[in-house]
């Protein structure tokens, strides 16, 4: 019996997944005041506590109310990660102010999307309006936003924050850089993918092990 239970705990184990992934989702409500020709803007620091020890795929969904979507700047941050979510959106050299569009809403930023949010109405909201819903690239354009444009080479990505541990502090940063059109941050949103920390696999492994060996064990002493 005894060897039984060991032969039926050693199956049980191998057969478990050694890198098993986790999906965790974390939304933060400010309805703060994004200042208005500011470049200190509003930075919002949250700290998370988190099974995931490797992240392997991170979302950002973001709603901002009001303003002119070409004066943001909107980036962020965690650990050696950094990602600029937006910078100047539909800044060119024919028009270094970007779109006049007011708001954002429920945009989500992910690197599966096929399309850089910066030229955003080359596929959507071609007539104005504020921006709803989507899957989006991030900006990426890591220059002064001052004079960003479409061209200018894009290299801040989330892909940045694959493989680090997802506890501690995340900072999103916004800021109006240009005059006229009051911005509220209403709130932003995380969704981690990843790898659990070890110790947290092997314990919840380790239990759903032995809830199985005491039901081999009851079905076999009947």
């Amino acid at each position: 019996m005894k060897r039984s239970l060991a032969a039926a705990a050693l199956v049980l184990l191998a057969a478990a997944p050694l890198h098993a992934q986790t999906i965790e989702n974390y939304t933060f409500t400010l309805n703060s005041t994004i200042p208005d020709n500011d470049p200190t803007g509003l930075a919002d620091l949250r700290s998370i506590t988190s099974a995931i020890g490797s992240i392997t795929d991170l979302k950002v969904t973001l709603n901002i109310a009001g303003g002119f979507n070409g004066d943001y700047y909107v980036y962020l941050t965690h650990g050696t990660g950094f990602a600029v979510l937006l910078n100047r959106v539909g800044s060119t050299t024919g028009n270094p102010f970007g779109y006049t569009d007011s708001g954002l809403s429920n945009v989500t930023f992910t690197g599966s999307a096929l399309v850089d949010i910066h030229q955003y109405q080359g596929t959507q909201n071609p007539l104005g309006g504020a921006l709803s819903g989507g899957n989006w690239q991030v900006d990426g354009r890591n220059v002064d936003p001052a004079g960003a444009l479409d061209t200018d080479p894009r290299t801040a990505f989330l892909s940045s924050f694959n493989g680090l541990d997802a506890n501690g502090g995340w900072t999103l940063f916004v800021a109006d850089v240009a005059g006229v059109g009051q911005g509220t941050l209403v709130s932003w949103s995380l969704q981690i993918t990843g790898v659990p920390e070890p110790g947290t696999w092997l314990a919840g492994t380790l239990a759903g092990t032995a809830l199985a060996l005491a039901r081999w064990r009851r079905r076999s002493a009947r």
